[in-house]
């Protein structure tokens, strides 16, 4: 389930490299939803990669409204890539 896959990216260090079809397909869901900022390859490339830049301050709502993780501070700190509205 991708919510399942965005509560392990909580814990990676991002940005990172995903080249696996199935958890590539999850990151298409979890970017149609607003959870992540990721740059997706075309859906035809024959050796798909894709690079997930940070979870969103949506992503990160969502991962807190389902109760994980119980302490803001189990998730890793915000990216410096991820836009600031100060």
């Amino acid at each position: 389930m991708p919510m399942e896959y965005l509560q392990g990216l909580a814990w990676d260090e991002l940005p990172l490299i995903e080249s696996d079809v199935t958890n590539i397909d999850k990151l298409r869901v979890l970017r149609a939803a607003g959870m992540v900022e990721v740059q997706l390859p075309p859906v035809d490339a024959s050796q798909p990669r894709a690079k997930v830049l940070y979870i969103t301050g949506l992503g990160r709502a969502t991962l807190r409204a389902r109760g994980w993780p119980s302490s803001e501070s189990r998730l890793r700190p915000l990216c410096d890539l991820e836009p600031s509205f100060d």
